[in-house]
């Protein structure tokens, strides 16, 4: 059967004029899929039109081609399909009404360009370039090697920023346990290692040791190698005497081992890093969790939920980010999401010759190097064997038989040991790999470019860490593939930070994270927050009026609701209203525990009053009418809530009217859940005065640890060189103030002569008991008006200066 070139008339007059639009009604290539082969079925034609010929042909790429089989079936339907199809030609130009004002947007307030906003939009090249090019220039076609997006190298700076909160939170709360939360690709081992190394190399005198524990044999091993590759690369990153701590205070252990490590007789661990933290809630992690004497414990996890959505121990998470900042770092690559519909997953012969079809033709080009995920172990083997068989009917193709590859449980295709089998895969530029579900934690191959799910899954967890094995930063590597059973939660994971043990992410909550210094700087950035979303007047007062109840250094949280929005699309920004309601201690578990319910229920009642009567009185909330009262306040949310839940799922207009949907898997326009987290540092005044201090690490660690405790700084000159600083509170300021007073009037009045003697008389009759000796002893450094100036710095309450979003 001859093929046809995508660049030859007939295909591209077909594309423009009656895929591209179908495109546009249906908004995906399974359902045109579907709509043709439906249609074809009524006017009783003989073939079917396949999900990857629908692609081929709105890949722009000149390089392919389609058979004139299908190219005909594709003319029959689509030709009868705008014959008779009035309403879906409506619903196509509606669309590209939308799309092409949300490409606007992304452009005037993102400032993407075309390529860009094409992927943010989830749009095939010939759709893009259909709504693009009247206004911009044409998006260039597909080429068969992807370019990098980004030419600059990697910025990891962001692993120092994790290393400086963990250790932060340790000094804080030295017992607890920490969760360290990084996406794959972002160097969470490494990172790790160098938080582990710099806690033994504080108390340097200590015995005790370290234990880093997984389930698997293959993470612990993967973890020795990170640490012995850290002490060779990381120069700079890690303390002088890094590998004697590694040989004497660091051991790699499973799990099975932790019962003798918390023996009573033996020494108690001075830490315990738990790989892949998700399964701490496991029985046989729970010998950490009860321990006589509490340990701290560093929890390692990409993914910090349980498919059970139980807790898995961790008392707060020090430092996480997504997986779009990784990108935009140029860390890793935000994969393209791609489906691949089939009936059902129980994988006729016929689907899986489509799933080998679809495989190798894009192996061809765009996919480099593939890995193909299986359900079961039969089902490895079987995939292998067609798509051997598929790969030999084509000799032309870039990969050879011995690019082909299987792997699972009880063996491989080169018939020996999987740790060998996986190296000899990873020396490879392009290959295809078949596997089952073994490989999804401590596998690391950053070449892999695609990734295909051949399986359902309601376990989002377990979907990201698939999806994870192909965004790796790796030379020369431009471009990543998810291909998958639809699972819209997939795609929203990669843009927004997990939720641990906070509020339903079924509805998607647009995530923000801020970060404050201060009580005042809270206060600030909360009403700077309400007033940039346009809140009410009433609302705000309410809100900053219950701020006062957040404890010192405790993590705030608002939940802004969206209202009805009416204006124009590209000011919903800043012209938007919506509602907030502050989490306090008093209304977080109601809060929470309301909000969850109506999410797993579906979120889909207009009128939630019935529901929150019942839902509400099992947590305590009773009708209340009255205004700023919770029951009005979750009767707002909550109906924002049902809105949310049209906007993704469901087909009310209005959910959608003049909001900026971000993209069809990105999150909700009706909620935005923000934490405020304090994370106080010094400003650079504060650094500057300390910089010749031999202790400045030291006062810098114990003001940070009680900013709002102490009112100056102070230091003391050495008696060759440099200075001692000190904190002093209020009380110690007046002692030390006094003090300084009475000498100079004491000394002013005493001939020099005299002075010394005055001095030492004074100074050893003195009684400051608010003051420590040390510094009474030396109080004659501060005498003179410019050495007092020069040796002490008032601490004001907003002496903290942070960055938001840092965590």
């Amino acid at each position: 059967m001859a093929r046809l070139s995508l660049s030859t008339e007939r295909v591209r007059t077909l594309v423009d004029e009656k895929v591209v639009p179908l495109f546009l009604a249906e908004r995906s290539t399974a359902r045109v899929c579907k709509v043709l082969n439906d249609r074809l079925s009524e006017l009783g034609a003989d073939g079917t039109i396949h999900p990857n010929r629908i692609h081929a042909l709105l890949s722009d790429d000149v390089s392919r081609g389609v058979n004139e089989a299908t190219l005909a079936l594709v003319e029959q339907a689509a030709a009868d399909l705008h014959k008779n199809g009035a309403d879906w030609q409506e619903r196509a130009q509606k669309n590209a009404v939308q799309l092409s004002a949300e490409a606007e947007f992304l452009r005037d307030n993102s400032g993407l360009d075309n390529k860009a906003i094409t992927k943010r939009l989830s749009l095939p090249p010939a759709v893009a370039r259909h709504l693009l090019s009247s206004a911009h220039a044409a998006l260039p076609a597909a080429t068969a090697v992807p370019v990098s997006k980004k030419s600059a190298a990697p910025d990891w700076s962001f692993q120092d920023v994790a290393v400086a909160h963990t250790l932060d939170a340790f000094r804080q709360r030295p017992t607890s346990k920490v969760g360290l939360v990084l996406p794959t690709g972002a160097g969470k081992t490494r990172t790790a290692l160098r938080i582990v190394l710099e806690l033994l190399a504080k108390n340097p005198m200590d015995t005790a040791k370290v234990y880093w524990v997984t389930h698997r044999t293959n993470l612990r091993t993967q973890a020795h190698k990170e640490l012995q590759k850290l002490l060779t690369t990381g120069k700079g990153q890690v303390p002088e005497n890094a590998a004697s701590l590694l040989a004497k205070r660091i051991e790699f252990v499973m799990v099975s081992a932790l019962s003798e490590i918390f023996d009573h007789k033996a020494e108690p661990p001075a830490l315990v890093v738990i790989d892949e933290a998700h399964h701490a809630a496991a029985p046989s992690y729970q010998a950490i969790f009860d321990a006589e004497q509490p340990v701290p414990a560093l929890c390692l996890t990409a993914t910090p939920n349980r498919m059970d959505n139980l807790p898995i121990g961790i008392d707060e998470i020090a430092f996480t980010i997504t997986y779009r900042e990784l990108e935009d770092r140029g860390v890793i690559i935000m994969p393209e999401f791609l489906d691949f519909p089939v009936e059902n997953f129980e994988w006729s012969d016929e689907q899986v010759r489509d799933l080998a079809d679809y495989v190798v033709d894009r192996c061809e080009d765009e996919f480099t190097k593939v890995l193909v995920l299986a359900p079961r172990i039969d089902r490895v083997e079987e995939f292998y064997d067609v798509l051997a068989e598929r790969l030999s009917r084509a000799p032309d193709h870039p990969l050879s038989q011995d690019d082909l590859c299987y792997v699972h449980g009880k063996g491989n295709s080169l018939h020996t040991d999987n740790d060998d089998f996986l190296a000899v895969f990873a020396e490879k530029p392009r290959a295809i790999l078949v596997s089952a579900q073994i490989l999804l934690e401590g596998f690391d191959d950053p070449a892999i470019n695609t990734v295909i799910m051949t399986y359902p899954s309601k376990s989002v967890i377990r979907l990201m860490q698939a999806a994870g094995r192909c965004v790796r930063y790796f030379p020369g590597k431009g471009s990543a593939y998810v291909v998958q059973a639809r699972n819209d939660d997939l795609a929203y994971h990669f843009d927004q930070r997990w939720l641990y043990q906070e509020i339903s992410d079924y509805l998607r909550p647009e995530l923000i994270d801020i970060d404050y210094g201060s009580e005042a700087d809270l206060t600030d950035k909360v009403a700077a927050l309400l007033g940039k979303h346009s809140v009410k007047d009433a609302t705000v007062t309410r809100v900053l009026e219950q701020l006062k109840t957040i404890g010192p250094g405790q993590t705030c949280r608002v939940l802004l609701n969206g209202l009805p929005y009416y204006g124009a699309l590209d000011k919903f920004e800043e012209q938007a209203e919506w509602g907030a309601l502050l989490e306090t201690s008093e209304n977080s578990a109601a809060f929470r525990g309301v909000f969850n319910a109506f999410s797993a229920l579906g979120a889909h009642l207009s009128d939630p009053t019935e529901f929150l009567a019942r839902a509400g009185a099992r947590h305590g909330i009773k009708k209340d009418l009255s205004a700023g009262s919770l029951w009005r306040s979750m009767m707002q949310v909550l109906t924002s809530c049902y809105f949310a839940r049209e906007e993704l799922f469901g087909t009310l207009d209005m959910a959608r009217q003049a909001r900026p949907t971000k993209t069809p898997h990105g999150p909700t326009t009706w909620l935005r859940y923000v934490a405020f987290t304090f994370r106080p540092q010094i400003g650079p005044e504060l650094t500057a005065f300390l910089a010749d201090c031999h202790n400045r690490e030291a006062v810098i660690a114990a003001y940070l640890d009680h900013p709002g405790s102490y009112a100056m700084a102070i230091k003391l000159p050495l008696p060759l060189a440099g200075y001692e600083a000190w904190l002093l509170t209020q009380e110690e300021v007046a002692a030390f103030e006094g003090c300084l007073e009475t000498l100079r009037g004491l000394l002013s009045d005493t001939p020099p002569a005299d002075q010394f003697a005055a001095l030492a008389g004074y100074l050893a009759g003195a009684d400051y008991r608010g003051l420590p000796a040390r510094i009474l002893m030396r109080a004659e450094a501060f005498l003179a008006a410019e050495a007092c100036e020069a040796r002490t710095f008032t601490l004001s309450p907003d002496q903290t200066a942070i960055t938001e979003g840092d965590g």
